[in-house]
């Protein structure tokens, strides 16, 4: 916020003059009665005197208000004005501004687009009337985003600090609503997660017991099938047997063969060793069809020894105690894979729990990759059950009318409207604000628009010049003339009783600092 120019190191008398005739003023006031109009019976005597105290002592947010509204004395504007229009000159004024306007839509118009431009500049914004009524025009036409409240309203109304309350609980219990849907499963003692969580580890185990008699059965089945192999599979070593000495004797042969066909060529080479070569040749042909037969009786043997093989596997097949021991291998199989199945489903049902409440790891349908995701699952649960009841509980209690709440507000919403007695009432006195907009200023006596000016970094009075006197003159200068204490100013005590605070700082405001609108 813009900074005053006034220097206040130094209190003058003056305005320790003024600051008494504004405390003679109320006890004035007191004796003389109210202003015409309601008043709230909080909003008394020692609202006022207490922002006089303030006043005096420069408690105020504005620290230059006192010298201004003593001595006129007007801060100069540190930042340039970026339009001629009033709504611009009220925005740019560092201290305060005097809008001249007869009551109507320009007027309301104006005051609205004032409200709006220093809301949509993050300022706080109390717009403060003689009475709370005064404002509602105003008001009806903010737009929708700005957070309004109507602090004299009482009861839970539009506007009201119950209604704006309930409304904020409302959006908090919404945007919660599904991150509590997400974390519902995990409440409960056990909570549904929980269950699925103690599906998946009993099928594991499941899984892992009936895997291990799997293992156990295909073992049994492999030793009932060599069993019965070795007690059905006499006629096969037989022909093993057999298969194998023809083998020998088939090899024995063809190396004779290759031997005698080695040694011809040899002879034939040689013109001394042609009678030989007819030996060799003749043994040759008797190796050959002798090497002939070996070859189709081990043809023989082996095709034998094959069929004899296909034969004993059908009878192992066949076989009573190998069948059993298949059966029971082929059934303790199918327990493991739906064990595991099992186990598939409940690691499904808990990675769709985690949507939306923590990342589950890429897990895969085998024992190790589910054993994986459970101990994940297991290490979660604690956390996710405890964060669970923290929300309901949370929740629960947002659901509650709570008088907190209400301090809350009035400390962060954008735009306050209160009656000028009400600003100072006890639960929200001490809230400061950025501009205070005093509509229909013209009906309120200095003192009274004190409680909201101490309050303000910057102001806009808005009222007209010319209103009629706030008390009879006849009855305030018999007063002042009868009750003025000696050395006090008793044309300045009858301004104050008679006058309002726009009249009394218009007339010493300079042009920069003043706009009239169009009638």
């Amino acid at each position: 916020m813009a900074s005053t120019l006034v220097d206040l190191e130094h209190a003058s008398d003056r305005n320790e003059g003024f600051c008494a005739a504004l405390e003679l003023a109320v006890a004035a006031a007191r004796e003389l009665g109210p202003t015409p109009g309601p008043r709230d019976a909080g909003l008394d005597e020692r609202v006022q005197r207490e922002a006089i105290l303030r006043l005096r002592s420069g408690a105020t947010v504005n620290p230059a208000l006192l010298s201004l509204l003593a001595d006129g004395r007007f801060a100069d504007p540190t930042e340039p004005e970026t339009g001629t229009d009033e709504v611009s000159r009220a925005l740019a004024v560092p201290d305060l501004f005097c809008l001249e306007a007869p009551p109507g839509t320009a007027r309301t118009l104006t005051v609205l687009e004032i409200v709006r431009s220093a809301a949509a500049r993050g300022e706080r914004v109390l717009l403060a009337a003689p009475t709370p009524p005064r404002v509602e025009a105003v008001l009806a036409r903010l737009p929708e985003g700005a957070t309004v409240i109507r602090a004299d309203q009482a009861g839970s109304g539009p506007g009201s600090l119950v209604a704006a309350a309930a409304g904020v609980q409302q959006r908090v219990l919404a945007r919660s609503q599904a991150a509590a849907r997400c974390l519902e499963p995990w409440l409960g003692e056990p909570s549904p997660a929980f269950g699925w969580l103690r599906r998946l580890t009993t099928a594991l185990e499941e899984a892992a017991e009936a895997g291990e008699r799997a293992e156990r059965a295909a073992s049994h089945r492999e030793a009932t099938a060599d069993a019965a192999r070795e007690r059905l599979g006499a006629d096969l070593r037989g022909h093993a047997r057999a298969k194998d000495a023809a083998e020998v004797t088939h090899t024995a042969a063809a190396a004779l063969v290759d031997g005698l066909s080695a040694e011809l060529r040899q002879a034939e080479t040689g013109r001394l060793r042609r009678f030989r070569a007819g030996r060799l040749r003749r043994r040759l042909s008797d190796a050959v069809r002798l090497a002939a037969a070996a070859r189709s009786r081990f043809f023989r043997a082996r095709s034998a020894y094959e069929e004899s093989a296909h034969s004993l596997e059908r009878a192992v097949e066949q076989d009573g105690t190998v069948r059993a021991a298949a059966d029971r291998a082929a059934f303790a199989d199918v327990a493991a894979r739906r064990a595991l199945e099992s186990a598939e489903r409940a690691a499904h049902h808990l990675t769709r729990l985690h949507d939306g409440v923590a990342d589950v790891p890429a897990w895969t349908a085998d024992q190790a990759g589910l054993t994986g995701l459970a101990d994940h699952c297991r290490e979660l649960e604690p956390v996710l059950r405890g964060r669970a009841g923290l929300l309901r509980e949370w929740r629960h209690r947002a659901a509650r009318p709570v008088g907190q709440l209400h301090a809350e507000l009035l400390r962060y919403a954008d735009v306050i409207a209160v009656s000028c007695l009400g600003a100072g009432r006890p639960d929200y006195g001490d809230l400061e604000f950025d501009l205070l907009i005093l509509e229909d200023a013209s009906r309120v006596p200095l003192p009274a628009a004190l409680v909201p000016l101490v309050r303000a970094r910057r102001a806009v009075l808005v009222g007209q010049t010319g209103h009629p006197p706030l008390r009879d003159s006849e009855v305030v200068r018999a007063w002042v003339a009868a009750r003025c204490p000696a050395g006090a100013g008793a044309g300045e005590l009858s301004a104050l009783l008679t006058g309002s605070v726009f009249e009394l700082v218009t007339v010493r405001a300079p042009a920069r600092n003043r706009a009239v609108t169009p009638r």
